[in-house]
């Protein structure tokens, strides 16, 4: 095989294995428990946590690695993803695809310095090339809890209106593996990739929401300090209260915007159709 995908089993790695597995690209998925992988796609055991030497003889073969970024945001993220990249270099791997986040060196959301450190440790590796997905909020992170908005009747933010780029995980997918058969292949690739899809803001969600649901759901603006108020009151590790809490915040400076000129040119069409996508989400929940 050419391409390695690690985090195969995560929600982004899962469609990014689809993918590959559609294409019957040659390819192998990364996981720390292979039953967990779907049939007929070769696995082999890959823990992040694991030292550089251990993981380095799970690539073997490995000309490109997507190298999806540990969802493990309470443990030492750039410590995982350093095992891996030294792996990567041990086991001879030419290019790594790392999927980060959207405009990470100056981005203020809490998670965006594990990115931005990433990033520069992988630029770093002698003789390693790179391309960062830097990859803007996900349309699931809001569509995903359209169950709890239709119970409150609000999506409870603090962007003041703000225009966000979403994209569907599915078209985040593309881009990486579009990305890495480029590389692979040798063609054209550039290092850094700002995606995103169509602009919008969250009152117009809302409003999409409501004219599927039947019912109405608003977009309720707060401070960002009583927005962690609110979600500390919930219960949530601090952590989590403050990655929800510099996401807004940031989102109201325009931090998740972007054009989706770069995720236009990997997968080679239109974003999907986010009024679509809510469309379907809805009409899919149990009470619709």
């Amino acid at each position: 095989m050419s391409i390695a995908v690690s985090a195969a089993t995560s929600q982004l790695g899962k469609i990014i294995v689809d993918i590959l597995h559609e294409k019957n690209l040659s390819f192998v998925a990364l996981v720390r428990d292979p039953s967990k992988v779907r049939a007929g796609v070769e696995t082999r055991k890959f823990d992040y946590n694991s030292d550089a030497a251990t993981l380095a003889a799970s690539l073997t073969g490995v000309k490109t690695l997507i190298l999806i970024s540990s969802g493990d945001v309470i443990g030492d993220r750039v410590l995982q993803h350093k095992n891996a990249v030294d792996a990567a270099k041990q086991a001879g791997v030419t290019t790594v695809v790392y999927t980060s986040l959207l405009h990470a060196p100056t981005s203020e959301i809490a998670i965006a310095g594990d990115h931005k450190t990433t990033e520069e440790y992988i630029a770093a590796a002698p003789g390693l090339k790179h391309v960062f997905l830097r990859n803007g909020w996900y349309l699931e992170n809001w569509t995903g809890k359209l169950d709890t908005f239709l119970k409150s009747g609000a999506l409870l933010n603090s962007l003041f209106g703000a225009k966000v780029s979403p994209a569907t995980r599915r078209d985040y997918a593309e881009a990486a593996v579009a990305a890495a058969v480029l590389a692979t292949e040798g063609k054209p690739v550039k290092a850094v990739y700002e995606l995103g899809g169509e602009a919008i803001t969250l009152e117009d969600l809302t409003a999409e929401i409501s004219v599927h649901a039947g019912k109405e759901i608003k977009s309720v603006v707060v401070p960002v300090d009583e927005l962690r108020k609110q979600f500390a009151g919930f219960g949530l590790p601090p952590k989590f209260v403050e990655i929800i809490a510099s996401t807004d915040a940031a989102a109201a400076k325009g931090g998740l915007y972007v054009e989706p000129t770069d995720l236009i040119e990997l997968i080679g069409r239109q974003p999907d159709n986010w009024k679509q996508h809510v469309k379907e989400v809805v009409a899919a929940l149990p009470s619709a």
